[in-house]
């Protein structure tokens, strides 16, 4: 069932995309996510699902078909506007983290804010978006002199935990996070899980995860599969 209930924060009508005009890689008929719902969508490595993402968040323009993201549409958006758009009320963790070595930690996370001053603003009701990056961190367990190192000079684990905080300050809308979970040890990744969902309910935010991992799957609202959401791989099997 592709279909949430209440307000919906995702909505997919008929999207097609393809690299190369001859070679169909997406066709999804219909999918909404609900305001505040958390969906994992999982999927085997090339089935789709970073492109998704990528059309979700704004990154890449649909062939056809309807994105409508918080209610707008974002095909009727020019990209810097769908660039601001992303800035403002969507929040990404990157596979690869996409952190920037030469700042640290506290300047990682705020960095988002930097970009947006609707987020920027909302980070510092309570304070600062300095206070706030380092309340994040604190929640997510990167603490004390972490907090001024290079990002670089950190574990993976730690590392991830920092991208989580960059998404969620300001308290996005909607947070995408791609494979978030794949450079964590098995034993790390349910105490990184429950950190970041529980992050997400505080801030009332929609969460759409996207691993290979179906063992974290039961973890959440609801569970889609790109074998079945994508109507390419239903009509090559």
């Amino acid at each position: 069932m592709n279909e949430p209930a209440g307000d919906v924060a995702v909505a997919l009508k008929e999207l097609r995309f393809a690299w190369d005009p001859g070679h169909p890689l997406l066709h999804v008929e219909n999918l909404g996510i609900g305001a505040g719902e958390q969906v994992f969508l999982g999927g085997a490595s090339g089935s789709g699902k970073s492109t998704l993402l990528a059309l979700i968040g704004g990154v890449l323009q649909a062939d056809s078909g309807s994105i409508r993201i918080l209610g707008q549409d974002l095909a009727a958006m020019r990209q810097a506007a769908r660039d601001r758009f992303r800035a403002e009320h969507v929040g990404f963790i990157f596979q690869q983290f996409n952190l920037l070595p030469y700042l640290s930690v506290l300047e990682n996370v705020s960095l988002a804010c930097r970009f947006s001053g609707r987020r920027a603003q909302r980070a510092a009701t309570s304070g600062s978006v300095t206070d706030a990056a380092r309340h994040l961190l604190d929640t997510l367990g990167v603490r004390g002199k972490l907090l001024t190192r290079p990002v670089n000079a950190l574990s993976i684990g730690q590392q991830q935990r920092v991208a989580a905080a960059r998404a969620l300050i300001g308290h996005p809308e909607l947070l995408v996070a791609d494979e978030p979970t794949s450079a964590l040890d098995h034993d790390v990744r349910g105490d990184f899980l429950d950190l970041l969902q529980g992050e997400c309910r505080r801030a009332g935010t929609t969460l759409l995860f996207v691993s290979h991992d179906r063992s974290l799957a039961d973890n959440f609202d609801r569970q889609l599969d790109m074998r079945t959401l994508n109507e390419v791989a239903v009509e090559h099997v």
